[in-house]
């Protein structure tokens, strides 16, 4: 008999249902709760995102599994292949974002022409490469939720994937193709479209919004060297804190400043930068603090300070050890302390800090596109392994006294040097880990409980334009908002908090402005991140929330916000604040 192509057609037609609604591995053995079979896929859906939280604190309470198991039998007993796709979503995101489940649910997802599916499963596969460093296969995932989401004009999505594409293109990849995104974003923001697809943001968290992205500009322009053009998106910001009279990106300000200054030769004023800088920044700030002492020893070292250059750029080395957080200007300094101890004489040092340039710069090349071309032009990685051999011969010409010694400890050096040079990365992850758990556990050990209400940066003032009588009721009813966590409510506004301690929102304003330090937006904002942070560090059931439910539960309109003002009131991501808190506790 002939085998038509229509045959195959049918015949992969058939295994293709039969695959599908077959019984699902997972669910072999698995009897549904009846009450939540009666259940809709939307109720079970948000009833997911109410108990998955505390799913992974309490094993013996197997509800949200169970949720999503019933999930994924409704879809087996109705042939419903697009909710096997979201139920497989919700399992992965249970079960720590397992790369497998994510996978079947692109699988009977991507055929079906969905507003958000499969590019919500791409996006979560990114978030999980992402968290474990495999950005080659994150950046992959990114731009396949980007494709979907531009194919089916999902504008929320594709601002949202832009976004981090953008980001990840300004840290590692094509910086000018970054500098296009992050300027098309801005046009975005600035527009009518924006405000209608967001119609939670307030025009202070628009004018936010595009400040945040006037930043990454600057900051990308200084990393391709256009260093004028930086410097006018960081007056642009420097003006938005002026005209609110405000400091929220003050140390932002500064420190790209800074470096700005000393690429331009402008000494002086980078080291009054980098000094303001140092004194400004809070001291969880690790690599922000690491970083500018970088800039503040080249900028020494320029100005012929040559002992403060070399103790500020081992300090930077020595927290870079710590955070592991990468930044370019690093290998400038182990390249002056390379030439340093070279001119001393000090080969051991010289040595030391080969090996540390040499791991550098391999870690740079394991990670990123553009920025391991840009590590200091004198010593490629060939260059330091032969300066690193002519060290040895040095070091060996030094202290060698008789022949047999001379071949004993040239043998052991070259041993130890080969053993440095191919397991230097693997060993030194474990000791960064290692370091980082016991600065963490010391931090936690010191520290008191973190408080809800922010301390005020200054001796209180009080506002010449309210009477008495209207100062304490505010302060009272400040208190009594505080006290009773009133900010935790997502529709709070200036106006709904004068109303409720029985003033107006001018009187108000000028309060929160005066005493508070800070306008309204921030200071709810504050209180907000403090209390996250609060109960990151005392409830465990809150550390396994996804991102989303943190920044509902806090009073945040979106995860979006939660973050971004988290990473500017703690310097961290909230990913990596919860991940190594989990380490330390």
């Amino acid at each position: 008999m002939k085998i038509t192509p229509l045959y195959f057609c049918l015949l992969a037609g058939f295994f293709f249902c039969y695959n599908v609604f077959s019984q699902e591995p997972v669910l072999v053995g698995y009897t549904p709760i009846d009450s939540l079979v009666k259940k809709d896929f939307r109720t079970l859906s948000n009833y997911f995102f109410e108990k998955a939280p505390f799913y992974a604190t309490e094993p013996d309470s197997l509800l949200a599994h169970h949720i999503t198991m019933t999930y994924l039998w409704k879809a087996q007993q109705e042939r419903d292949t697009f909710h096997l796709g979201r139920g497989y979503n919700l399992l992965g995101i249970l079960e720590n974002f397992r790369i497998d489940y994510f996978d079947k649910a692109i699988l009977y997802t991507k055929n079906q022409n969905h507003k958000s599916y499969p590019g919500i499963v791409f996006y979560n596969k990114f978030y999980s490469y992402q968290s474990r460093g495999d950005y080659k296969k994150a950046s992959e995932m990114i731009f396949k939720a980007l494709g979907h989401a531009r194919r089916v004009e999902n504008i929320v999505l594709i601002y949202n994937f832009e976004h981090n594409i953008n980001t990840l293109n300004s840290k590692w990849g094509d910086k000018k193709n970054a500098i296009d995104g992050f300027k098309n974003m801005l046009l975005f923001v600035n527009s009518s479209e924006f405000k209608t697809i967001y119609p939670n943001y307030s025009s202070d968290d628009i004018e936010k919004e595009a400040i945040d992205i006037h930043y990454n500009i600057a900051k990308t322009y200084y990393e391709i060297g256009s260093y004028k053009i930086s410097l006018k998106h960081l007056d642009t910001i420097h003006a938005f804190d002026k005209k609110n009279n405000i400091d929220d990106y003050r140390t932002e300000y500064l420190g790209l400043k800074s470096a700005i200054y000393y690429r331009q030769k402008k000494y002086e004023e980078a080291l009054e930068l980098t000094n303001a800088y140092l004194k400004d920044i809070g001291t969880d700030d690790i690599y922000g603090i690491s970083s500018s002492l970088v800039i503040n020893g080249l900028t020494l070292w320029e100005l012929g300070r040559k002992e403060e250059a070399i103790e500020s750029i081992k300090k930077a080395d020595s927290l870079y050890q710590i955070s592991n957080d990468i930044y370019e200007e690093l290998a400038e300094g182990y390249q002056l302390l390379i030439n340093h101890y070279k001119e001393t004489g000090d080969t051991e040092n010289q040595m030391q800090y080969l090996n540390k340039l040499i791991a550098f710069d391999r870690e740079i090349s394991s990670n990123y596109i553009e920025i391991g071309n840009r590590i200091a032009q004198e010593y490629t990685l060939p260059e330091l392994l032969s300066a690193k051999e002519d060290a040895i011969k040095t070091l060996n010409k030094e202290n060698a006294s008789e022949k047999s010694a001379k071949r004993l400890f040239l043998s052991l050096l070259v041993l130890v040097s080969i053993l440095t040079a191919f397991f230097i990365y693997r060993n030194n992850k474990n000791k960064k880990k290692f370091r980082y758990l016991m600065f963490q556990f010391e931090m936690s050990t010191n520290q008191k409980e973190v408080p809800d209400t922010p301390e005020p940066v200054a001796k209180k003032q009080e506002p010449q334009e309210l009477d008495e009588k209207q100062r304490i009721l505010i302060s009272k009813g400040l208190e009594h908002f505080e006290t009773t966590k009133g900010y935790l409510d997502g529709n709070v506004t200036l106006q709904s908090l004068a109303k409720s301690i029985e003033t107006n929102s001018s009187y108000l304003s000028k309060y929160i402005n005066t005493v508070k330090r800070s306008n309204f937006s921030k200071y709810i904002n504050t209180l907000r991140v403090n209390h996250a942070i609060y109960k990151l560090q005392s409830d465990p059931k809150f550390r396994v929330y996804t991102i989303e439910a943190m920044a509902s539960e806090v009073g945040f309109s979106n995860m979006r916000s939660f973050t971004n003002y988290f990473k500017k009131e703690t310097g961290l991501t909230v990913s990596y604040f919860i991940k190594n808190l989990n380490k330390a506790l």
